[in-house]
């Protein structure tokens, strides 16, 4: 069953990829954030007969468009019926289908030689329909702001619980046990683009983050943004930074290739 973080937000579990949350908008509508990849699907299913028990979820809430946060959505939107929201930066036009996901990738994740090793195959994302491709910020659902947070990917997103202060913040940073940390560089599309927006979205974030991948922070989280956003790019070839580095990678690796429990 999934977890509850606080009342009107759950982070579910038979997922896997990235983390996949549930929440109840000021009006009582439930809205999905982010997917997995295509298998997370029928844990969704699972997971949101438990938790919503009958009631309908109204949107698709995507934080950008790579295969392991949107990998099932097309799938959830067919099943369930509801509309998938995401930057429409990561959106193409398709003169049959109107709006679908481009997936728009960092130099890491074209290295499907590597990626593949770390977690066995991995399928390319599947078309998705985006009913409402999102430009600039808005609400996306009574008390619910989508905040673009460009630069991981150019139409990355960051949605925020204003009531609650609960923020699903995507890949903008990785929770592990010890620390938040970003992205490899390499992993982003535009990695100036995205320190700056890590910057400005530290400075308005709220006490709670679900972030993608890890664990949910559930105090103390824009302090850490904060201060994470003050830290220069470490050398790729520091020996600290390396070991470091691959100690987390390893962990990701494992996490994101294993189904949430």
């Amino acid at each position: 069953m999934a977890d509850q973080i606080v009342p009107g937000v759950w982070w579910l579990r038979g997922t896997r990829g990235s983390n996949v949350y549930l929440v109840e908008a000021q009006d009582g509508q439930l809205l999905l954030v982010d997917t997995g990849f295509a298998a997370s699907a029928p844990g969704v299913i699972a997971d949101l007969a438990t938790v919503a028990r009958g009631r309908p979820v109204s949107q698709i809430l995507l934080t950008h468009a790579h295969v392991d946060h949107a990998g099932a959505a097309m799938q959830l939107r067919e099943q369930l019926g509801a509309q998938v929201v995401a930057g429409a930066e990561d959106c193409t036009s398709d003169g049959r289908a109107g709006w679908v996901l481009h997936e728009a990738t960092g130099r890491s994740h074209r290295a499907r030689r590597v990626i593949q090793k770390l977690l066995g195959p991995v399928a390319p994302l599947p078309v998705v329909i985006v009913d409402r491709p999102l430009d600039g910020e808005v609400a996306v659902a009574p008390g619910i702001l989508a905040v673009p947070t460009p630069g991981h990917t150019p139409g990355s997103y960051c949605y925020v619980d204003e009531q609650r202060g609960v923020a699903f913040v995507g890949d903008l940073v990785i929770s592990h046990r010890d620390a938040l940390t970003r992205p490899m560089a390499v992993a982003n599309v535009n990695d100036t683009l995205y320190l700056a927006s890590l910057h400005s979205f530290a400075e308005r974030a709220p006490q709670m983050g679900c972030a993608g991948h890890g664990r949910p922070v559930t105090e103390g989280f824009a302090a850490q943004l904060r201060h994470l956003a003050t830290l220069p790019r470490r050398s790729m070839l520091s020996p600290f930074g390396l070991l470091q580095r691959a100690r987390r990678l390893r962990s990701f690796a494992s996490e994101i290739a294993h189904q949430r429990r």
